[in-house]
C-alpha cells in the first residue's frame, strides 16, 4: 500500500506516498524519482546504487506481481510536481498505484 515507508528487501525502495504520487519528484524518502529506480531496477537491480549493498535477490514466495508494470509517462497520467492545483489526497492510497483499473486518473489527459 502506498505510504507504508517499508523499504523493500530486493530493491532498497522506501514506500513513500508522495512519490508514488508524483513519480517523477527527487528526494521524500528515496533520492531518486520513482521512474528512475524503476528504470535502476532494471538495469541493475536497486533502486539506486547506494542500495547494491542492501537487497537480496527475491525468494520463491516474493513472485513479480503478474500485473505489474512500471510507469509510461507516454499512457499513465499523473500531476505535475510543483503546482498549486493539486487534487485532495485520496482517502484510499491504493488509487495511486498506475497498473490497477482503479487508478484515481486513468481518465485524465497524459500531462
Amino acid at each position: 500500500m502506498p505510504g507504508s515507508y517499508a523499504i523493500c528487501p530486493v530493491c532498497f525502495w522506501e514506500d513513500d506516498a508522495i512519490q508514488f504520487r508524483w513519480p517523477t519528484m527527487n528526494g521524500g524518502a528515496n533520492k531518486v524519482s520513482l521512474i528512475k529506480a524503476q528504470r535502476n531496477y532494471q538495469d541493475f537491480g536497486t533502486c539506486d546504487q547506494h542500495g547494491r549493498r542492501f537487497v537480496r535477490p527475491p525468494t520463491a514466495d516474493e513472485p513479480l506481481d503478474p500485473d505489474w508494470c512500471p510507469i509510461d509517462l507516454a499512457r499513465d497520467s499523473f500531476e505535475v510536481w510543483g503546482t498549486e492545483d493539486w487534487a485532495p489526497w485520496p482517502s484510499d492510497p491504493s488509487v495511486l498505484c498506475w497498473g490497477l483499473p482503479t487508478f484515481w486518473r486513468r481518465d485524465q489527459p497524459v500531462s
